[in-house]
C-alpha cells in the first residue's frame, strides 16, 4: 500500500493519468491518492480531471482524498454570481473550465479569447447547474487543509497538507481561509515549524533555490506543484518516500478539443 501526494493538476488530465499509471496507483489494494487542490482552470480538460476524481473519491472514500485550492473557491464563487469575475475568467484561467462544462454548447463561444457578458455568464451558469447538479456542493464541502498522522509502519511522521499553505505563528485553527488558498512568500520563506507540511500553489521551479524535477525542499516544507498551469508538468511524489513521478504536460498527446459548430 502506498501513499501520494499531488496538486495543481489544472485541467492537464493526460499527463495525472500517465502519472497515475506510472506509478502503478491502485485503490483497490489499498493505496492511497491525496490530491492538494487546483483540480481546474487553464487546462483543456478540468471537467474530466474534476468529476473523474469525485467519482474515485464516491468508490473508494477511505483511499481518495481532495482538498480544495484557491482554483475551486473561484469556481465555487463564479458558480454562486460572486467573486470578481474578470479575475477569475480572463486572469486565472477559469474561461477554460467553464468551456469544458459547457462541452459543445455554443455558448462557449463567449468565453473564448474574451470577457463574456453578465447575462452570457448567468446563462452559462444555469446551463452547468442544471446539467451538473452536485458541483457546487461538492466544491463547497471541499475541505481546507488535512492533518494526517504519523505512521509507525512506515516511518510516516505526521504532516500538514494544506494548497498555498498557512501563516507563521498562527494557530491551524485561526488561519484565514484566504491564506490557505493564496499565500506565497510570507509562509515559503519564513515557516519554521516543527511539523511537515507538504502544499501546492506555488510551481517548484519559483520556489528559492529549486533543482530538478522532484519535490522542492526547506526544512520542513515540501512543495509540490509540479507547474501544470503553465504548461510545465504533473509532479506525483510518494509519502514518506519523497520518490516522484514527473510528467511534462509536452510529452502527452494533446487532448482533442471540443469544436463548435
Amino acid at each position: 500500500m502506498a501513499t501520494y501526494f499531488v496538486s495543481d493538476i489544472h485541467g492537464q488530465n493526460q499527463a495525472f493519468r500517465r502519472a497515475l499509471r506510472d506509478a502503478a496507483f491502485s485503490p483497490q489494494t489499498g493505496d492511497r491518492l491525496y490530491v492538494i487542490g487546483d483540480m481546474i482552470d487553464r487546462g483543456p480538460e478540468s471537467k474530466e480531471v474534476l468529476f473523474d476524481l469525485f467519482t474515485l473519491q464516491k468508490q473508494y472514500p477511505n483511499q481518495v482524498f481532495l482538498l480544495k485550492g484557491n482554483h475551486e473557491q473561484m469556481l465555487e464563487d463564479w458558480l454562486k454570481g460572486q467573486g470578481n469575475p474578470e479575475l477569475y475568467l480572463r486572469y486565472n484561467g477559469g474561461d477554460a473550465t467553464i468551456r469544458s462544462l459547457l462541452g459543445n454548447h455554443p455558448l462557449r463561444r463567449a468565453f473564448l479569447h474574451s470577457m463574456p457578458s453578465n447575462a452570457e455568464q448567468e446563462e452559462a451558469r444555469r446551463l452547468i447547474q442544471s446539467e451538473y447538479p452536485g458541483l457546487l456542493p461538492a466544491l463547497s464541502a471541499l475541505p481546507f487543509y488535512m492533518e494526517l498522522p504519523a505512521d509507525p509502519q512506515t516511518g510516516a511522521p505526521a504532516v500538514l497538507l494544506v494548497h498555498a499553505g498557512i501563516r507563521p505563528g498562527i494557530p491551524l485553527r485561526q488561519q484565514n481561509p484566504e491564506d490557505l488558498l493564496w499565500i506565497r512568500e510570507p509562509f515559503y520563506l519564513y515557516y519554521e515549524g516543527d511539523r511537515p507540511i507538504v502544499f501546492g500553489h506555488t510551481p517548484v521551479p519559483r520556489l528559492p533555490d529549486y533543482e530538478g524535477y522532484g519535490p522542492w525542499r526547506r526544512g520542513n516544507l515540501i512543495g509540490i506543484d509540479g507547474g501544470a498551469a503553465y504548461r510545465r508538468g504533473v509532479l506525483l511524489v510518494e509519502w514518506p518516500s519523497l520518490q516522484s513521478i514527473f510528467v511534462p504536460v509536452g510529452d502527452v498527446q494533446p487532448a482533442m478539443q471540443v469544436r463548435v459548430i
